[in-house]
């Protein structure tokens, strides 16, 4: 059976668990610090297995969050009852090779105390716990529910293998200046995913004078170094970089990086 099937079987065949609260141990946080919460705790396992971090994706964590919201809604924990996963990812045009699913319920204290409860749930679960640490999944979205009438926290955390999707990083290493000429100096790489990372391309370059609008000098260059000479005296200048990686995923501007010639 390939690979992806056999994923997507195991999606459908988790085993549901309830877990007993425990005494609340801190304050509430958001139902979104409370998501981002969970991911953390499963990275965190991930990396002390010398796995690579899930990529929180934000349609994915869309599915998850839909998931657990009809689940708190008709009371009921079950992935059907949850609705069609693979047509919901496909509603989000969630490309995937593989998907799983993770779902409980807790009557722990909304919204920590609830969240770790789920956490150490999925972790004391076999099935639950192979799934979440894969080595073929790279991205990740966690949903969290609450159902005020019986004090029920609902989760989700939905996993797939897709390509990578995640903008390259760059970051600057040097700046300086002598006399009027400046110089600058940067660094790249792709975000690594547990599968399919697509590997580093090049940057994008841009530079400006004081507040001025910026200018692109390089476009798709591979170059790490800057050097601007005579630049006229009583101005700032500044340079921004931005990386990109093999399948043309871009990454963030980074911050302007500013060299003051008097």
């Amino acid at each position: 059976m390939p690979a992806a099937r056999r994923v997507a079987l195991l999606a459908l065949s988790l085993i549901a668990f309830v877990l007993v609260p425990v005494t609340p141990v801190r304050a509430a946080v958001s139902a979104t610090e409370a998501e981002t919460m969970v991911l953390g705790w499963i990275n965190g396992a991930r990396t002390e297995r010398g796995l690579v971090p899930l990529v929180r994706w934000s349609a994915v964590a869309a599915v998850a969050g839909l998931r657990a919201s009809t689940m708190a809604q008709t009371n009921t924990l079950s992935h059907s009852v949850a609705g069609n996963l693979s047509g919901q990812l496909s509603d989000e045009r969630v490309q995937w090779y593989g998907y799983g699913e993770a779902i409980g319920y807790t009557t722990a204290t909304w919204t920590r105390d609830a969240a770790w409860n789920l956490f150490e749930m999925w972790k004391g679960s076999p099935s639950h716990w192979t799934l979440l640490m894969s080595d073929r999944m790279n991205y990740a979205g966690v949903g969290l529910a609450y159902r005020s009438s019986n004090g029920r926290t609902f989760g989700s955390v939905v996993v797939t293998e897709s390509v990578d999707r995640t903008g390259a990083r760059s970051w600057f290493t040097a700046s300086s200046r002598s006399g009027d000429d400046v110089r600058w100096t940067w660094s790249g790489e792709d975000r690594r995913l547990q599968t399919r990372t697509a590997g580093f391309r090049d940057f994008d370059v841009q530079y400006r004078v004081d507040g001025g609008w910026w200018r692109t000098l390089r476009n798709d260059s591979t170059s790490t170094t800057l050097t601007l000479r005579d630049r006229t005296r009583g101005h700032a200048y500044s340079v921004r970089i931005r990386a990109m990686d093999r399948r043309g995923n871009v990454g963030a501007w980074t911050n302007a990086s500013r060299i003051w010639v008097p």
